[in-house]
Formats: C-alpha cells, sequence, structure tokens
C-alpha cells in the first residue's frame, strides 16, 4: 500500500515538474476534444459510403414508419417491433430486415434491382457496425439468415424479371480513338491546355491513375520524377500518399506503395518523359503551388510572351473531366470515356499483350478481384474469339496472339513481350518492393 502512495506522489511530483518546465516535453502530445475526437473517426470512412448508408438508412426508416402506420390502422399483415432501435437484437434485425428487403420499392413503386438490394443490404450492415457499434454481421451469423434467405429471393426475382443496373462504367480507349485524337489536334503539345491535356492522358494510361481527386493530389516533383537508372533517363511515379485502393489503413498495412517507371519512346511527340520536361519548363519560375497541374493561361499575349501557366492550381472538377472534354467533339462515338478510362485502358493493353492479372495488379495497385473489371475486350478481341469459334479452334491467317498468361517468374526470366511488330515493351517486376518499370523499345 505505501509502495502504491509513493508511486502516485512521484507521478504528480513529475507533472508538477513539467509544468514548471515547458521545455522538457509537457506539450508534447496533442490534446483533443471529443468532437475533434469523433471526426478523426468519422473522417476514416470514405464520404461516398457515408452518404450512401445515409441513402440506405433513409429509405428503411420510411418503410419502418409506413408499416407502422399500417398497423396502428388495421393492417395485421405483419409484426413490428416495438422497442426503441438501439435495444433490438439479432432476432429482431433478421426479422425486419428480412421483411424491409422483400417489401422495399422505388418512390414510383417498381422494385430495384439486384444490385441496388445488395447496396442497401450492405449499407444496412455497415450502419449496423459502425453508427449503432452492434457486434452483428448480417452477411455470417446464424441469426441473420433468413434476412440473407430473403435478399437472395430478391435479387433472384428481380433479374428473372429484367431488372438489371444501368450501365453508367466507362470504356477502355481503343488505339483507334487515341490515333483519332491526335490527327484531330485533340492531344497535342502545342498549347498550354492541350499540353496539360496530353500529359494527364498519358499518366493515366502509363501509371493507371484515376480521377480528379487523385490528379489533384499529385505534387510537383513528389510523385512524379524524373530518375536515372542504368544510363536510361525514367520517369517514375511512387505513391506516396494513401489512394482509393491503397488507403494505408491496418487492412492495407503489408502492401507496400506501388511504384511504376516509364522510359523513352521512339515517337517522341507521344513520349511520357518527353510530354512531362516539356510542361515542367513552361511552368512558371519561382512557382509557389505545389500541385503539379497548373491553370493555363488564356490570353494570347501571355503565351506569346512565354507565360503558359498560372501561379495557381487546376480544380478538381476541371481535372476530372478532361477526357471527357477531349472525347466528347469526337462523331460517331458511342461509348463512355472518361479518366478512368485510361486506367481501364492501361489493364487491358498489359492484358492483351500477355501479362498475368497479378503483374497488372501492381501497375494498377488492385489487391483483390476488382481487378477483372478493368480487363475488357476490345472489338478486334471479340473479331479473334468469334473466328477462333466458327473455325473450330485452329489457328487462321488472322494474326490471334495465343500465348498463356504468364507468371511473375517467366517474365523474369524472359522480360520481353511483342506488343505489337513494330514496337517491344519490357516489363521489369520487383514482386518485393511492388515495383513495375515499362520500357517501350
Amino acid at each position: 500500500m505505501e509502495d502504491d502512495l509513493d508511486l502516485v506522489l512521484r507521478y504528480f511530483e513529475s507533472k508538477e515538474s513539467a509544468a514548471t518546465n515547458p521545455a522538457d516535453g509537457s506539450d508534447r502530445f496533442a490534446t483533443l476534444s471529443t468532437d475533434e475526437i469523433q471526426g478523426k473517426l468519422d473522417a476514416a470512412i470514405p464520404p461516398n459510403t457515408r452518404r450512401k448508408e445515409l441513402w440506405a438508412v433513409r429509405i428503411f426508416d420510411q418503410w419502418f414508419e409506413q408499416r407502422h402506420n399500417r398497423i396502428l390502422h388495421g393492417d395485421t399483415t405483419g409484426l413490428l417491433v416495438l422497442k426503441e432501435r438501439h435495444e433490438w437484437n439479432a432476432c429482431d434485425w433478421n426479422y425486419l430486415l428480412k421483411m424491409f428487403i422483400l417489401e422495399v420499392r422505388k418512390v414510383d413503386g417498381t422494385k430495384y434491382n439486384a444490385t441496388t438490394l445488395r447496396d442497401i443490404f450492405s449499407m444496412m450492415q455497415h450502419y449496423l457496425q459502425y453508427t449503432l457499434k452492434k457486434e452483428l454481421n448480417l452477411w455470417k451469423d446464424a441469426a441473420c439468415r433468413d434476412a440473407r434467405m430473403a435478399l437472395d429471393a430478391a435479387m433472384k426475382e428481380a433479374t428473372r424479371e429484367g431488372l438489371v443496373p444501368g450501365t453508367n462504367a466507362s470504356s477502355p480507349i481503343p488505339a483507334t480513338l487515341e490515333e483519332e485524337l491526335w490527327q484531330k489536334g485533340r492531344l497535342a503539345t502545342t498549347s498550354p491546355k492541350l499540353l496539360l491535356f496530353t500529359l494527364v492522358f498519358y499518366l493515366g494510361k502509363q501509371f493507371a491513375l484515376r480521377g480528379g481527386t487523385e490528379l489533384h493530389g499529385l505534387r510537383y516533383s513528389c510523385e512524379i520524377q524524373l530518375q536515372h537508372e542504368d544510363g536510361q533517363e525514367l520517369l517514375v511515379y511512387c505513391e506516396n500518399r494513401a489512394t482509393k485502393t491503397n488507403n494505408a489503413g491496418i487492412k492495407r498495412r503489408f502492401v507496400p506503395l506501388k511504384t511504376v517507371k516509364a522510359s523513352h519512346t521512339a515517337d517522341h511527340d507521344r513520349c511520357l518523359p518527353c510530354i512531362y520536361k516539356l510542361y515542367v519548363d513552361k511552368r512558371p519560375e519561382n512557382c509557389t503551388v505545389q500541385n503539379l497541374f497548373l491553370a493555363w493561361m488564356r490570353s494570347d499575349a501571355s503565351i506569346q510572351q512565354g507565360r503558359w501557366y498560372q501561379n495557381a492550381p487546376v480544380g478538381r472538377h476541371s481535372l476530372d473531366g478532361i477526357v471527357r472534354e477531349l472525347t466528347a467533339p469526337l462523331t460517331g462515338v458511342t461509348e463512355r470515356y472518361t479518366n478512368q478510362s485510361l486506367r481501364k485502358t492501361c489493364a487491358s493493353t498489359l492484358h492483351r499483350a500477355g501479362f498475368a492479372r497479378e503483374d497488372i495488379a501492381r501497375v494498377t495497385g488492385h489487391s483483390s478481384t476488382a481487378i477483372e473489371r478493368y480487363i475488357q475486350f476490345d472489338v478486334q478481341d471479340h473479331v479473334k474469339v468469334s473466328h477462333a469459334l466458327q473455325s473450330g479452334g485452329q489457328s487462321s491467317s488472322l494474326s490471334i496472339d495465343t500465348e498463356p498468361e504468364r507468371s511473375v517468374e517467366a517474365m523474369e526470366q524472359s522480360n520481353v513481350v511483342t506488343a505489337n511488330p513494330a514496337k517491344k515493351m519490357r516489363l521489369n517486376i520487383n514482386g518485393n518492393t511492388n515495383t513495375v518499370e515499362i520500357v517501350f523499345e
């Protein structure tokens, strides 16, 4: 007892000593209020997830209120739980979500498609786990089996009735469309705006970058740098901060941030390191903005004087709409092209060149089966498949690449893949550091 009292006294003595000597570290630790702590916890949840959760809970609340009103008016087709929501147990949630999923409808009274039903169910799980702080797993717990069966039945019924989700996904950019962009002057380096658009186009395609948020977060001489290795000048992209696929949280703590390197190509106009160097040379001297992409000058007089860019960053929404603006004036374009198309183009091109999915994921930064959604067939792929089926799988006069996917080990041995008859692409992969170097020869 006396020893414990001595420890307490020494603690308060040391605290008083620290108060009289601020220099010895009394302000080392931050002091956060309850609201500040809650704000940081909320920031760990992506804003889009938060919005979807609020949307799903609002639909559930509307259904619950309507159900309750029906019971008050004598409808006995179903019973509701007459307890406060924080008191609902697993059986209560199982019963209510079973009824909710089978009865939920749009505002106009029509049914939701299977994908939307699953999203609503997932967001209710998120609501239970993060908002209500309940240790309840709708996907796994035996007590929630009826709710899962109701979801399965509702999804199958919606699909049988032809309720398919509308597609809003972007498509990869085919090589013919990229060539047309150059031929029509949509991609060029002759003006400040076109130079910036062209740089964004090839950075997205080469490094599998995403939309405006990630592009707006790129900093000059930070994530993207010119380096010299083995006598070659390379443009290197390193993930120095959290991204959508690698948020650096607990689940991704053992996943290294990706690094991709691009070399010079024979075509100087479309060489990414050359485009980047030209853009850097046009940045204003003594620029105080850390963002990589700067707002372009619109005055002809300023451009003629050699001042191409302002000392101000391009807005996130402007960056996010670059690919749409590039492709919108083209006639005959039926697909939807966005900045995400560049990421899909990267994945589809590497897949077509024969690289295995795990190697493509090192370039795109994926860590799950989501990479499958980015590998898409173009017209030539469909033609090859159709010809192979019609010819009984026999070889034909068409130039069909039947080389199977290769593993990392096989690539490290050969290191050369023929992308087309006129160009070779070498992919150097280091699985330990998650580093990928793409070299065109």
